[in-house]
Parts: structure tokens; C-alpha cells; sequence
């Protein structure tokens, strides 16, 4: 509330202090009309580029600093997790020792014992020391993650996003979109965008149903991408709604959205969540993404995959004048548009020049002329 008072009063003293400059080069006969009208029109376009960056803060030094060094802690602790899962073990059968290793209640034998199979038995154990260390460093870090603000996602997105990672889907047949992809954006760019623009009670996710073989593949639980949910909230059903979308007790939803194709596609398990098909949603899985790391409300890190800034502000701006799009959510995705625009623009270099335009389809291009506009 102290931030926005000083702002409103820098408005007003800049406001006030254009006119005051412009009446009196007016009236001292230094000014034509046609020049007040042009000085008017430059100073508001200086103005507009003040308010839109009214709803995003840069990061101070200090978490930024922070920042960099749980994102490389959570980087070697993550690559620690995947080479030390499972039970490796030294186990006798005829008259030999045999190096064995369980996963998911599956035991298999790696080989008689002999220098090959000591090393992997060493590699696996090191891994598991760096797993438990980097693990016990994260929660220290959580503490000063939380004293320094940088928490910013919801708990119950974290635990989708755990869960989805844990599984391997994230990044490799889903991908996260709609207002949640807006973590990623801040956090790449080192900014903190207001908190109104990022509030949202559900979760969306983008499906490349070209993908359908990797997906089945994955550790996917009986039920599905439902049964990857439940990991994260147990009381997540589809039943309420025809399932269409997951939603658990506190009213969270999860929509699964994928392309429009032929023949459509089905969902993973009996019971699991029917993808949604759009013909916008090529565009979507057509297009780069970006992997990053953002801090959940309990201070620890999480994974995070989603398309890049600048195609999800041209389809943020292009889903605002669908007819089909509720009224009140259209200022809001302009609003979302705007911010993940002006972060790739201003903190990441990216622009919306003719070499991103000239790949994208003729709605998203024209969508750029509107995203100016407003």
C-alpha cells in the first residue's frame, strides 16, 4: 500500500508537471498547436510504458543471488534423484554374487560381480549421498526462500507440478499453459509480477497427442494422468463433470487440452480426464519451450515447463476477442498478455520481430497488431 501511494503521488506530479510545461511553452508562443498535440502524444506513450511495468517488480540483488544458487542446487539434486532410484544390492546365487537393483517392486539382476558392476554399485551409492545432501540444502534454502518472498507458487500447483515430473510427463508430453505458465515468465526474467494477474483456481495442461506411445510408456499409474493427480491430492475425481476436468474437495480444477486431430484422442485409463481439442492448440505444441525452475509457497523448488513468452502473449491477445471467451476474463488475458510480452521484450531480448512472425499462423500475426494496440 506504501509502494502504490508513492506511486500514485509520482503520477500525479508527473502528470501534473507535463501540463505545466506544455501551457507554458504554449503560451509563450514557443509551441504550435499541431507540436503541443505531437509532445502531448509522446509524453503519453512515455506514460503508458510507466504503468505497464507498474505490475511487475525486477528482483533485488539479494534474491536474485538466491535464486541462481537454489536453481543450481535443485539442478544437481534433480539429476542426483534420477540415477539414484531404486535398491541396488549385493545378492548370492550359485555360488556367485549377483549386483541386483529393485524399482517400483521389480527386482533385476545387473550382473555377476566384477569391477563393472562395483562401479555402479559405488556411482549409485555416491548419487545417493548427493540426493540426501542437496535434499537437506534445499530445505535449509527454504527458509530464506520464504523470508525473501521468492515462494510464489501455490502449494497445490507445486504438488501437480512433483507429481507430473516424478512421472516424467512434464516436458516430454505435457506441458504446462494458461495463467500458471506466468511463474515460469517472472522467474526467467527475475521480475515478480502482481499478484492479481497471477491468482487462478485451476490448472491447464497441454497435451501433444503425438506423444501418445511416450505418455503410456511413462510410470503412469493404472489410472492415468487422473492416477498422477491423485498423487498430489487424493480427493481429485473426474466424476462431477462428466470428465471433462479433475477437480478435488477445495474446488481446484485440471483441464487437459490438446490439438484438434484425427482421430481424436482418447483418454489414457477408462476413467482419466478427456482432452479437450482446439485447432489453437497446434499452435502451442508447435511452438518453443522453455524449462525453468520456480519456488513453491513451502520455499522448495519446482520444475516447470511452458511455451515461450512471446507465443503465449500473441495467444493470450488472440483468446481476448474470441467471442467464445467470457467478458470478464478478456481483460485479464490482455492484462497477462501485456506482462508476458513486456518481460521477454525488456529482461529476456526476445522480440516479436518478422523472424518469430514469419513461422507463426495468420490469427497469431495478427494478433502481434492488436497486443500493440492496447
Amino acid at each position: 500500500r506504501r509502494a502504490r501511494l508513492h506511486f500514485d503521488r509520482a503520477i500525479y506530479a508527473t502528470t501534473f508537471s507535463w501540463a505545466w510545461s506544455i501551457s507554458l511553452l504554449a503560451s509563450a508562443g514557443v509551441l504550435g498547436r499541431s507540436e503541443q498535440l505531437a509532445l502531448c502524444f509522446r509524453e503519453m506513450y512515455k506514460f503508458s510504458k510507466i504503468l505497464e511495468t507498474w505490475h511487475m517488480v525486477e528482483l533485488t540483488n539479494e534474491q536474485t543471488r538466491q535464486l541462481i544458487d537454489v536453481c543450481h542446487i535443485f539442478k544437481a539434486h534433480r539429476a542426483a534423484r534420477k540415477l539414484a532410484r531404486g535398491s541396488y544390492r549385493w545378492k548370492q546365487a550359485r555360488g556367485h554374487e549377483y549386483l541386483t537393483v529393485t524399482r517400483q517392486g521389480k527386482e533385476r539382476s545387473l550382473g555377476r560381480r566384477s569391477p563393472e558392476t562395483e562401479a555402479l554399485f559405488e556411482r549409485h551409492q555416491r548419487e545417493r549421498e548427493t540426493f540426501r545432501s542437496t535434499r537437506d540444502r534445499l530445505k535449509e534454502m527454504a527458509r530464506v526462500n520464504k523470508a525473501l518472498r521468492l515462494n510464489r507458487v501455490p502449494l497445490m500447483t507445486v504438488k501437480i507440478l512433483r507429481a507430473l515430473d516424478e512421472a516424467e510427463l512434464l516436458g516430454n508430453s505435457l506441458f504446462v499453459i494458461g495463467t500458471n505458465a506466468m511463474y515460469a515468465y517472472e522467474a526467467k526474467a527475475g521480475v515478480l509480477f502482481e499478484s492479481g494477474v497471477l491468482a487462478t483456481q485451476d490448472f491447464d495442461l497441454l497435451w501433444d497427442a503425438k506423444k501418445r506411445i511416450r505418455l503410456a510408456a511413462s510410470k503412469v499409474s493404472p489410472e492415468g494422468l487422473l492416477g498422477v493427480l491423485k498423487q498430489a491430492d487424493k480427493s481429485f475425481s473426474t466424476t462431477d463433470d462428466y470428465g471433462m476436468r479433475a477437480q478435488n474437495r477445495d474446488g481446484y480444477f485440471v483441464d487437459l487440452f490438446c490439438p484438434d486431430v484425427q482421430p481424436p484422442p482418447e483418454p489414457i485409463a477408462p476413467e482419466d480426464l478427456e482432452p479437450i481439442p482446439d485447432p489453437a492448440n497446434d499452435w502451442l505444441v508447435a511452438a518453443q519451450k522453455i524449462d525453468e525452475t520456480v519456488i513453491g509457497e513451502d520455499g522448495l523448488p519446482v520444475r516447470i515447463v511452458c511455451v515461450d513468452p512471446r507465443i503465449f502473449a500473441l495467444h493470450k491477445a488472440w483468446l481476448s476477442k474470441q467471442e467464445s471467451r467470457q467478458p470478464r476474463s478478456r481483460p485479464r488475458d490482455i492484462a497477462q498478455a501485456k506482462l508476458a510480452a513486456a518481460a521477454a521484450r525488456d529482461y529476456l531480448g526476445l522480440k516479436m520481430d518478422q523472424r518469430l512472425l514469419r513461422h507463426l499462423p495468420q490469427p497469431l500475426q495478427d494478433a502481434e497488431a492488436l497486443l500493440a494496440a492496447v
